[in-house]
């Protein structure tokens, strides 16, 4: 995690879309860690496992996930680096594990 504070502008960069959330006093948001890009420094937030129990965290797909509290904004993106890479990888060459000649096979999602 990076502070940044004083006054100008700031770029930042994401995987995906980002999207601006808005908390009031006292409102709560649950995002999952792998969506956060930027939060106010005045908003409060607690690390939790996203589901009760080390199983059904892991079945769930999601680990951890940040718990926020208002007032504050909260900066998300739309995607994270592994649902880009899954959404990704059917274009990327693939190396072929057949007994001879080692080539590259590559799918175009036809």
């Amino acid at each position: 995690m990076l502070q940044v504070s004083g006054t100008g502008l700031l770029l930042l960069s994401s995987f995906g879309a980002i999207h601006r959330k808005r908390l009031a006093a006292g409102e709560r948001y649950v995002v999952d860690t792998g969506h956060l890009v930027a939060w106010e420094g005045t908003t409060q937030y607690t690390l939790r496992k996203a589901a009760a129990g080390f199983f059904r965290s892991m079945v769930s797909g999601e680990g951890v996930v940040a718990e926020f509290s208002g007032p504050g904004e909260i900066l998300i993106q739309t995607r994270n680096l592994a649902a880009l890479a899954g959404l990704l990888k059917p274009f990327f060459p693939t190396q072929s594990g057949g007994g001879g000649g080692g080539g590259f096979n590559i799918n175009l999602g036809g």
